[in-house]
């Protein structure tokens, strides 16, 4: 199993130890929620803070834009090989969004709600890196654990039959108890904060990993 720390859970006073800490035991990227207040109901960070965590980190950084205007705003958390990670919720023209990034070469990855049935976003999967299926609804961590095994099941059947390299990420409410839930039905990413964050975060990255 892939472990990305949700790295807004961690401590300000401890930002960048608690960096190379998740580097040091294994992180295979960081995950870096963008909220705007308006897509949901919370706010986090901008770019400086991408561009400080860019600046000290030696993974990739997935940026996932919880915003309602991710078109405005993609291309400000964009360096190295970073990913930018895109609700289909989102109220915009996400077909038209998809189109420009590729053609930009920008590498992203489709976000899809609890809510929201796979098949809406089945078509969009060809060149997306990342198919990052929520288990919460988005906006704040320490929230219950939803199972979407079923969705991920269908996502994991669906990715190997028409043969595409879209790797499965899942995140909220992920735990060592969770993420066996979510490996058995097909993911390959886990997404984790206030777990990672409320503990010794090298035994539970290394814990997540060895699922």
């Amino acid at each position: 199993m892939l472990v990305s720390p949700s790295i807004v859970a961690a401590s300000l006073t401890k930002f960048q130890a608690q960096v190379k800490e998740c580097e040091d035991a294994g992180a295979y990227s960081f995950h870096l929620d963008v909220m705007d207040g308006n897509f949901v109901p919370n706010i986090t960070v901008g770019p400086d803070f991408y561009f400080a965590l860019r600046s000290i980190s030696k993974i990739p950084i997935d940026t996932h834009l919880m915003v309602d205007r991710p078109d405005y705003y993609y291309e400000k958390f964009l360096s190295q090989n970073d990913r930018v990670l895109i609700h289909y919720e989102s109220p915009i023209n996400i077909k038209g969004l998809i189109k420009k990034m590729e053609n930009e070469g920008v590498k992203y990855g489709l976000v899809i709600n609890p809510n929201t049935p796979f098949s809406k976003v089945s078509d969009l999967l060809e060149r997306a890196e990342i198919l990052l299926i929520m288990s919460v609804y988005p906006g704040f961590s320490g929230q219950k654990f939803i199972d979407v095994s079923e969705k991920i099941k269908e996502a994991r059947n669906y990715i190997k039959e028409m043969g595409l390299r879209t790797m499965i990420e899942v995140d909220g409410g992920i735990n060592e108890n969770t993420a066996k839930i979510v490996k058995n039905a097909g993911a390959d990413i886990v997404v984790s904060a206030s777990y990672l964050f409320s503990g010794d975060i090298t035994d539970r990255i290394k814990t997540l990993s060895s699922i």
